[in-house]
């Protein structure tokens, strides 16, 4: 019996795990082909063109997506000449495959059903870059979408690579999608639409709902369907910790806040308290906002609690004399003008938690004026006293969803109030197109150097604009090109009025100034569903702080007919 040598053996090794190699790299490659081409073979795509045949689909995607809460979404429009027409297309898909294309520019309004569903926040509407196609929906057919979600901040949580939608498709799919120009660029408002355009838009919005559920299986390392069939509810909250908090955010403005510590000491309390970097616009507290301080009147009596600059203010002035330094209580040597009175007194004698009201976050924290400053400022000072009740703490990501979730609402009230937001009218300043042109002109003139010269017909065509307006002038004198270039081109609109203003005098006439503060109030509650608001805090805090006021006989027939009580 003869007995293969090494060599022999290590031959057919190679060979062996050269085949394995072969197979391995086919089969690799006739998967991703397959995987592609299953994916465009079982799309149910269905064009609406219609309001009535809306409803219908509309309801359809809703019963497919009870599962997921969420669908793909994205959109679609024309652009000639740099100028964007109304929103075209709009694209829903559900996991399974149901993809619905509403051909918008076919439609003679916007159905009700389906701006129902984009308004809808318990359904996500996942995409990338969801939240521009929104602005664009909102400010053509005046439809507010709710629960947006960028992929890409769900994708970055999970340490990929986040990218546009093409390279996530490929990515995670295996999917390479056609961004051809020619396509992404068509005439969308077509008659009738190409068999590639069609794939192309379906595809877009499917892709985007199969990456949410890829990456949330990845994140939470189990099956999503198994889990869906044991356990929908319990699964759906695992989703919503996680995604909640990207909901309507900007995936480029997204800012990350770095975390430091050092030490501080305040005036007669010591302790070493965290403080937060200051790369987000507005900027997290470097202190706590509530120290909890106690302010007694000279009986003993808790008026409210207060921060330490206020009570050692107090202290320093000779008005007061402290009591207690852990916590810190000072008591007054002088009869406040009120006590405390029933509930909504209450509210300021208890202490307050230094922690995002919506989700908790200890961490770091920006305050948030619940009833916007923008209206606030406006109101007569018998209001805006004791304004601390609509001062909450939100972390950087919550203050972030909160805003966006507010413009809505100035929107609304813009359209009741006829009080145009700045972007939609002249606003303060305006510009003189005219002025700039002639500035820019001088400019271009006064600065050329030596090495880049004017060509000849140029220099002479910005003369001729600004001679044109200086008539008085016959000649291009360098005094003259110093004057245009620094002509005014900016200047104050002497009829502006401000958003803020125009809405606080339309309550003051019709509906009262109160309802303006818990018309915020309740959109705050609403749209930011908070878990940790102080105990007390109420929409109706105002008026029932003013009827205090008024029966203690504390308000003039002034105040009475400001406040409208």
């Amino acid at each position: 019996m003869n007995t293969p040598s090494k060599l022999q053996v290590g031959l057919t090794s190679a060979v062996a795990l050269g085949f394995a190699g072969i197979t391995y790299f086919v089969l690799k490659q006739t998967l991703k082909l397959k995987n592609t081409s299953d994916i465009i073979d079982y799309l149910v795509i269905k064009i609406i063109t219609s309001e009535e045949s809306c409803e219908e689909m509309v309801q359809e995607l809703r019963r497919r997506c009870t599962q997921h809460h969420a669908v793909g979404f994205d959109c679609e429009w024309v652009t000639e000449q740099g100028k964007r027409h109304p929103v075209a297309l709009l694209q829903l898909s559900t996991y399974d495959g149901c993809c619905v294309l509403f051909r918008l520019s076919h439609m003679k309004s916007f159905p009700k059903s389906l701006k129902d569903l984009l308004e809808d926040e318990s359904i996500y509407k996942v995409g990338v870059a969801p939240g521009d196609d929104a602005k664009y929906l909102a400010k053509d057919y005046s439809v507010h979408l709710k629960s947006t979600l960028d992929i890409r901040h769900i994708v970055e949580l999970c340490k990929y690579d986040t990218g546009g939608l093409a390279s996530l498709a490929k990515m995670f799919l295996g999917v390479v999608l056609d961004k051809s120009w020619r396509v992404r660029c068509s005439n969308w408002g077509a008659d009738e639409l190409t068999e590639r355009q069609i794939q192309y838009a379906a595809l877009d919005a499917h892709v985007a709902i199969k990456i949410f559920v890829k990456v949330v299986n990845d994140y939470h390392r189990s099956p999503l369907l198994l889990l869906w069939r044991r356990n929908n509810n319990e699964h759906w909250n695992k989703i919503h910790q996680m995604c909640s908090k990207y909901l309507d955010i900007c995936f480029k403005t997204k800012q990350k806040v770095k975390k430091k510590t050092t030490e501080y000491k305040d005036k007669d309390r010591k302790g070493a308290k965290e403080i937060f970097s200051k790369k987000y616009p507005h900027s997290t507290r470097s202190k706590p906002l509530y120290h909890n301080c106690f302010l007694q009147a000279p009986d003993g009596e808790l008026l409210c609690t207060c921060d330490n600059k206020k009570a050692i203010w107090y202290v320093e002035k000779e008005l007061a004399d402290i009591v207690n330094k852990d916590p810190l209580t000072v008591r007054l040597r002088f009869e406040p003008a009120g006590r405390s009175v029933g509930d909504v007194g209450r509210y300021y004698q208890l202490t307050k938690e230094n922690k995002c009201v919506v989700c908790g976050a200890k961490d770091s924290y920006i305050r948030k004026n619940v009833v916007p400053r923008e209206y606030r400022k406006y109101f007569p000072e018998i209001m805006k006293d004791h304004s601390s009740h609509d001062v909450v703490l939100l972390c950087v990501e919550c203050h972030q969803t909160s805003n966006m979730r507010d413009q809505p609402v100035r929107e609304a009230l813009a359209r009741r109030c006829r009080a145009p937001l700045a972007a939609h009218d002249a606003g303060k300043l305006l510009e003189d197109k005219d002025c700039k042109k002639i500035r820019s002109a001088a400019r271009a003139l006064l600065y050329q150097s030596k090495k880049h010269v004017l060509p000849e017909a140029r220099r002479k065509e910005l003369e001729s604009i600004i001679l044109q307006h200086y008539l008085q002038h016959d000649v291009i004198t360098q005094e003259l090109l110093q004057q245009a270039a620094e002509i005014q081109v900016v200047y104050e609109n002497a009829d502006y009025e401000s958003h803020g203003y125009k809405v606080v005098e339309y309550y003051l006439e019709y509906e009262g100034l109160l309802r303006l503060e818990e018309e915020w109030r309740e959109h705050f509650l609403s749209s930011m569903c908070p878990k940790y608001m102080p105990e007390l805090w109420s929409v109706k805090h105002n008026e029932e702080r003013l009827r205090v006021r008024m029966n203690e006989g504390r308000l003039s027939e002034q105040d009475l007919k400001l406040i409208a009580l």
